[in-house]
């Protein structure tokens, strides 16, 4: 029986790692998959030794603030490798902590495959010569990102994005049914992020913004999209001390999403599922104001959000740091609500950025070529 040990950080690192642990079992139903993730991997039938996607960091100083658990999970990480001797591991995403994954099973010869590569393009790109000193294959998400290892002599296959086998077709239903809503109005959603220091840093403004288009849009209705990740008692506390009558939502199938007129979203992932969903959007990005000012002399790109990165335009605006500011964020939204015409070009840039993720079936795609690695 072969042994797989996977480690996936953060929500969508959890939700692309039970794809990919579901995948693997169809090609091989009696592998034996350990590690850590998440509960949707531990569904998915992985042996879960520590739910790291609950516990994601974001920042250096946040990463320092949490050496004491980063040095715990590398000592039983290294005692798993010793003591069973997995024929594979394979490292999804979350480069911080993966990365001495990779170097730790390297130094054991255990092959390594590294599935949703670090965005070395957008910051500190001498990294990949790290990665091939303990990968076997890099599997990437984006095409263009392709080259940029094979230049450096590293195996590499572009699979496609895996969000977009996790986001399902539109389902019959009435949302404003369903969730009380009045379909008179028009929804405005807030998704804040999948980490706790993501939304203490965003989610007040933007219930501060949102107040302030209330004031002169009664037509509007804020919806909070929670992350699985977050505790609801937690998220509507905030809530309650902003003041702001939002409606927090769980949204597995995405239904809420689709009827979003506009969104306010924390740069990453969920960029770019606003992107696949046509919804235009204000991407904010605030970090303990350090991790920000060292990872500014990191970044080698001009935007930040996964959206203008992969579409290479601004078709999204970007609210950065001490610019995640209320007044300005309402601005922007009054300017998208008075001008309509303005949000349906938006959302037709929105669609060239659902071309360049691939076709569907990425998990399936990377599960083969992972079984040619595990069986050599």
């Amino acid at each position: 029986m072969k042994k797989i040990f996977i480690v996936a950080g953060e929500a969508s690192g959890d939700i692309h790692g039970a794809n990919l642990v579901k995948e693997l079992r169809k090609l091989q139903p009696d592998v034996n998959i350990v590690g850590f993730g998440g509960q949707r991997m531990k569904v998915a039938g992985m042996d879960l030794l520590y739910n790291l996607a609950d516990h994601a960091v974001i920042g250096f100083l946040e990463v320092i603030k949490n050496l004491a658990l980063i040095k715990s999970l590398l000592k039983t990480t290294q005692r798993y490798f010793r003591a069973e001797k997995p024929d594979l591991v394979i490292l999804i995403d979350y480069p911080g902590f993966n990365f001495k994954v990779g170097k730790l099973a390297h130094s054991l010869k255990i092959p390594v495959v590294y599935y949703i590569a670090p965005q070395i393009w957008a910051w500190w790109p001498g990294r990949i010569r790290e990665i091939k000193e303990f990968t076997n294959k890099v599997l990437v998400v984006f095409q263009f990102e392709e080259e940029i290892y094979r230049k450096e002599s590293i195996p590499v296959c572009w699979v496609g994005h895996p969000l977009l086998e996790h986001i399902p077709a539109d389902q019959p239903g009435n949302i404003y049914q369903q969730l009380k809503l009045d379909r008179h109005k028009k929804l405005i959603g807030l998704l804040p992020g999948s980490r706790r220091q993501e939304v203490e840093h965003l989610l007040p403004v933007m219930l501060a913004a949102a107040g302030k288009v209330l004031g002169s849009h009664q037509e509007l209705e804020f919806i909070l999209v929670r992350s699985s990740t977050i505790d609801c008692a937690w998220l509507e506390n905030i809530i309650k001390t902003a003041g702001i009558a939002v409606k927090v939502v769980d949204d597995e199938l995405y239904q809420v999403r689709r009827h979003l007129t506009l969104a306010y979203v924390a740069s990453g992932t969920a960029t770019l599922e606003m992107a696949y969903l046509g919804v235009p959007m204000l991407i904010m990005y605030k970090v303990n104001n350090l991790s920000y000012q060292l990872a500014k002399r990191l970044v080698k790109i001009p935007y930040i959000g996964l959206a203008n990165i992969v579409s290479g335009q601004k078709v999204a605006p970007e609210f950065i740091q001490d610019a995640v500011d209320a007044d300005s964020i309402a601005a922007q939204t009054e300017k998208y609500l008075n001008n309509p015409a303005e949000l349906k070009a938006i959302k037709d840039k929105l669609l060239y950025i659902k071309d360049k993720l691939g076709s569907p079936g990425a998990s399936g795609r990377a599960a083969q070529e992972i079984e040619k690695v595990l069986h050599g």
